[in-house]
């Protein structure tokens, strides 16, 4: 901190952040305060990430055609405490116990073998890793939900993304999800970390198919 503070008290410095939540953490920093502090979000190629047909989709990755499709993102969710693997879980369990479980299967994406495996709650579909735009669009295009249960983010491209092929996304208020959901009208911003609220959103985004529709719009 001493150092970090000698060298930059005098420098005219300009500090960019992706996200509203992470402008915050820097305009709070001791070694940052006083300094200029700008918003620039990132950005997502919506020629490569774009609403595609969802009955293609599936068909071209293997996935069941009548089946409701939850989508998972892999990176990190087994070995990373951030990445709320527990919350998740606790959540589908919670998801289980309900009616629209029987028409609903898990699609994960970036592994082929999970390290803790979910297969005991829901169904689930293993894509491996997945190394091109295509083939991620895809993915994002077949499922009906994508969900995020990560404890501390700051703008995930994998949300963007999905929002881009037109997959409403269930995440947990923090850091910058509130930059890219508004609540009930993208997607669904859970409380942190109420994993009922969690397995709520997520019924919610599925139960209701015009409201899946507007959503996605």
């Amino acid at each position: 901190w001493h150092r970090k503070h000698k060298h930059w008290e005098a420098l005219n410095l300009n500090i960019v952040t992706p996200s509203q939540w992470l402008a915050g953490c820097a305009r709070k920093s001791s070694l940052l305060n006083g300094k200029r502090v700008e918003v620039i979000p990132n950005g997502v190629n919506t020629e490569r990430y774009r609403p595609l047909d969802k009955a293609n989709a599936r068909d071209i990755l293997s996935l069941p055609a009548r089946k409701r499709l939850v989508l998972l993102g892999s990176s990190g969710l087994n070995g990373d405490p951030n990445k709320g693997f527990a919350h998740l879980k606790s959540s589908l369990e919670k998801l289980a116990a309900d009616d629209l479980a029987k028409s609903t299967d898990l699609v994960v994406m970036g592994v082929s073998k999970p390290i803790q495996p979910l297969d005991s709650i829901f169904n689930t579909h293993y894509l491996g890793h997945l190394h091109d735009d295509v083939s991620m669009a895809l993915a994002y295009a077949a499922a009906d939900v994508f969900v995020m249960p990560s404890i501390q983010e700051n703008l995930p491209n994998s949300v963007m993304e999905s929002m881009a092929c037109g997959t409403p996304c269930v995440v947990f208020k923090i850091g910058g999800m509130p930059d890219l959901i508004e609540h009930e009208h993208e997607g669904y911003l859970a409380q942190p970390f109420d994993t009922t609220d969690l397995a709520r959103g997520i019924n919610w985004v599925l139960e209701d198919g015009q409201r899946w529709q507007r959503l996605s719009q």
